[in-house]
């Protein structure tokens, strides 16, 4: 496993970051950096299984292992599915990708949020995770900076 680190300072007060971040309709706006028509169904609660998907391509259940409002959220992945929501627990990818771990921090400051994002994942999806974040982190600095909670 590799960890990546990922970082942006966002404009905003830490529950408009916190809102954008798992709020459904806010997280697809952000999360077609990833996939198209990313979406999630679940809730966002310690111990909840969420899945994270595209309903063109197939996408990944995780476990929510530790969540803080407005603070942190930590999950880890169990099973990647297909578009028809097939769970995959046996393929190579889906062993290498199993484990992986996401950590999501807020750090409120006087006049902003710094929103950091470390992932523990197999090389072979570092590209597919830099790229992505890289695209992310524009779209969440905007939708937040435009929020009006």
């Amino acid at each position: 496993m590799l960890t990546r680190t990922y970082q942006v300072e966002i404009l905003a007060t830490v529950e408009v970051v916190w809102h954008v971040l798992t709020d459904k309709h806010l997280y697809q706006q952000w999360a077609k950096a990833f996939s198209p028509r990313s979406q999630f169904e679940g809730e966002w609660e310690e111990g909840n299984s969420i899945c994270f998907f595209d309903p063109d391509l197939g996408g990944t259940r995780a476990v929510i292992d530790k969540i803080e409002k407005l603070r942190e959220i930590q999950y880890t992945h169990v099973a990647i599915s297909n578009p028809e929501h097939v769970r995959d627990i046996d393929s190579d990818t889906a062993q290498k990708w199993i484990g992986t771990k996401e950590r999501y921090e807020l750090t409120s400051n006087p006049e902003s949020v710094t929103l950091k994002v470390m992932i523990d994942t197999h090389p072979d999806f570092v590209d597919m995770l830099d790229d992505g974040w890289k695209k992310a982190f524009p779209l969440i600095k905007v939708i937040c900076e435009q929020q009006d909670l």
